[in-house]
């Protein structure tokens, strides 16, 4: 999924419906977040993916909508003493990265 304009948003844009490519797709490059979100673990990850013609096009990875044929190679940094949340904020009614 990927933001697209919505008028009525407060930030005048929201996320848009889940992309969906038919596949198989090359994941080439990600980056992202894990964070607290009240007493559960939140994951913000974006891709960026090509298909077999080799366009290229990024997204968000949405749980549930991304099976992996084979492996993803995979990196995660522990930070320490900061706290790594994801909470809604009032401001933008969207949920944000909010590091402490």
């Amino acid at each position: 999924m990927n933001l697209v304009p919505k008028e009525d948003a407060k930030v005048g844009a929201g996320y848009g419906d889940v992309l969906q490519k038919d596949g198989p797709v090359e994941f080439l490059n990600g980056t992202g977040v894990v964070c607290q979100n009240n007493n559960d673990y939140d994951t913000h990850f974006h891709a960026t993916m090509c298909d077999a013609s080799g366009q290229v096009f990024g997204a968000h990875i949405v749980k549930g909508y991304t099976p992996t044929l084979t492996t993803v190679d995979l990196l995660i940094f522990e930070i320490r003493n900061i706290e790594m949340l994801r909470v809604y904020d009032e401001e933008t009614d969207l949920t944000q990265f909010l590091p402490k």
